[in-house]
């Protein structure tokens, strides 16, 4: 009986030090809300210098990096590209940028912009997927009455009657059998929406790591063995079809290397993105007509490089914010509490055990809490063992611990369980 009482003792203590490692940092934070302030980076076409924009009390703050600040008149003629349409209705637009005339037609046409978040890499892929119909001829894309799977063979899936298309599903696998597809898929990534201006179908990973691209022209299979190096270790491809047709898609690596995958017979073209780890950052690509901007957000800080149409890098810029773990809120957390645990993530989907631990600073507060232990259970005469093991749940799990045995204290206070 006594054992049963010490297992069950024990079990609901755990129970209570998981919930608390929960709960109770995540009320902390929300009563000692930390908002971050943002910095957007932009590259001037005009005065060649970056451009720096925060939010403050009275709204955004427009400046350069060596403190001069600019009105919103001056920042939309500094960002010619982006403020286009602003600057025509004012009569402001320039006619012509180092001696490159600018249209907004084609200033339009360059302006693009892609992101890339850890919660899209980590996201679970889509089980069926549409194939749209690259050269229908019509002014809109429309979507297909069937999708498809790639197994041991690509299938096609009738989405009204559930039924597999064996004509199209023949016709798919043996084009792909033919550009020397290996059977299943790895990752199928692609744009499956109807609002974007053509279609370009997919790039797909097969078993051994090759990158092929797929789409459906007029009915019939275009599927072609990119040849993109099958051991660059690819982990998420972001695809997008942009008038321009510079670029098919942006590549992300498990090494952390970015790439575009061009029109020119899918050559890779590497970005020269500055510390980013695609687990933690966000990416953004910004491209006009003179540059690409290439900014890696992290949660405490930014690192921004600025390359040519060459992709040559012309600037870099790099700032570094205080963490809520500088500011009060944060210090005397990393005393409270030895470790959290959080069932969300900001970089991923998926509900989970998350653990975070802390520095150092967490053994005083917990120390104390132990010797607190040992003296509480000493006055209430436990046993040697009893109070080694309780002392030894707070000295590890901290606060946590301590609040666990002050819940089941009830079940010490009969003696015969001491």
């Amino acid at each position: 009986m006594l054992k049963q009482i010490n297992v069950i003792r024990i079990l609901m203590m755990l129970i209570i030090i998981l919930i608390a490692s929960i709960y109770i940092p995540d009320i902390y934070w929300k009563i000692n809300k930390y908002e971050v302030k943002r910095t957007n980076v932009y590259f001037s076409p005009v005065s060649k210098k970056f451009i720096l924009t925060k939010s403050d009390v009275r709204g955004l703050a427009y400046s350069y990096l060596n403190g001069k600040t600019l009105s919103r008149d001056e920042f939309e003629e500094a960002i010619p590209f982006m403020n286009f349409r602003q600057l025509m209705i004012s009569g402001k637009l320039p006619d012509s940028i180092d001696n490159v005339q600018l249209v907004p037609k084609v200033i339009n046409l360059n302006n693009i912009m892609l992101r890339v978040t850890p919660i899209g890499i980590n996201s679970r892929p889509m089980q069926l997927y549409p194939l749209i119909e690259s050269a229908s001829g019509r002014a809109r894309l429309e979507m297909p009455p069937d999708y498809f799977r790639i197994s041991n063979r690509m299938e096609f899936v009738t989405s009204m009657t559930n039924e597999v298309n064996e004509e199209k599903s023949r016709l798919f696998t043996s084009a792909l059998q033919k550009e020397g597809f290996s059977f299943p898929s790895k990752f199928i990534y692609g744009n499956p929406t109807t609002k974007k201006p053509f279609d370009e179908g997919y790039f797909v990973i097969d078993s051994k790591n090759q990158v092929f691209h797929i789409k459906m022209v007029k009915g019939k299979p275009f599927c072609k063995n990119t040849g993109i190096p099958n051991d660059l270790g690819i982990v998420f491809i972001s695809t997008a079809e942009y008038e321009l047709r510079e670029f098919y898609a942006m590549v992300v690596t498990a090494n952390n290397e970015v790439y575009f995958i061009s029109y020119n017979n899918y050559k890779l073209i590497k970005l020269n993105v500055d510390n980013y780890n695609h687990q933690e950052d966000v990416l953004q690509v910004k491209c006009d007509l003179f540059y690409r901007i290439l900014v890696v957000n992290k949660e405490n800080g930014l690192n921004a490089v600025v390359v040519n149409r060459d992709y040559n890098i012309v600037d870099k810029y790099s700032e570094t914010r205080e963490g809520k773990e500088t500011k009060s809120a944060g210090i005397i957390a990393s005393y409270l509490f030895p470790f959290t645990i959080s069932i969300e993530k900001d970089t991923t989907p998926f509900i989970n055990f998350y653990f975070s631990f802390s520095d150092a600073r967490c053994l005083i507060i917990s120390f104390l809490l132990f010797l607190i232990t040992i003296i509480y259970f000493k006055r209430k005469n436990f046993s040697v063992k009893k109070i080694g093991y309780y002392s030894a749940i707070v000295l590890i799990t901290g606060i946590y611990g301590f609040i666990s045995i002050l819940a089941v204290k009830d079940f010490d206070d009969d003696p015969g369980t001491k």
